[in-house]
């Protein structure tokens, strides 16, 4: 019978393991692909580049890998999701963390929204004296890895119930 030690035996990393692969496809001159490289490092993510100068026909190539032509392209674990406005959007809706920290989806967030109604309802809420109405709502959202919503659930807090 071999000997085995009581040492951890080196286990694969699985995919929840590993950092997301991501690539940023850029040209040297383009500041939106500056945005995206200082956005990438501001939260801590490591990236591949591909600067595409000194390859020839660089955009029929990136628009057969990524769907677009423009730069920045990104890719994150072979899933384009575009250049550096969508790369932003994904950031301000928190999926950017989700994807680093591999939070598995679809994820949840809370969103404040404000209508016409809610600002009419607050001002008048404020004339009366009262101080505990807002004039946002909160919504919880369901979020894709694409940042799309998958659904919403509006959540008031108690205290705003039923009173106007």
């Amino acid at each position: 019978m071999p000997n085995v030690s009581n040492q951890a035996m080196s286990v694969p990393p699985t995919a929840a393991d590993r950092p997301p692969e991501i690539t940023v496809y850029t040209l040297p001159w383009c500041p939106h692909c500056v945005r995206a490289r200082a956005l990438l490092k501001r939260r801590g993510l490591a990236f591949q580049e591909v600067d595409g100068t000194e390859t020839p026909d660089f955009r029929a190539r990136l628009a057969d890998l990524t769907g677009g032509f423009t730069v920045p392209q990104i890719v994150i674990d072979g899933t384009p999701i575009g250049g550096a406005d969508r790369l932003a959007s994904l950031d301000r809706a928190g999926v950017l963390v989700a994807i680093a920290d591999r939070e598995p989806f679809p994820i949840v967030r809370e969103r404040r929204r404000s209508s016409p109604w809610l600002l009419v309802r607050w001002a008048s809420a404020r004339i009366r004296g009262r101080r505990d109405v807002s004039p946002f709502n909160r919504v919880e959202v369901r979020l894709d890895r694409a940042g799309r919503v998958v659904d919403a659930l509006n959540r008031v807090p108690q205290t705003e119930r039923g009173e106007t």
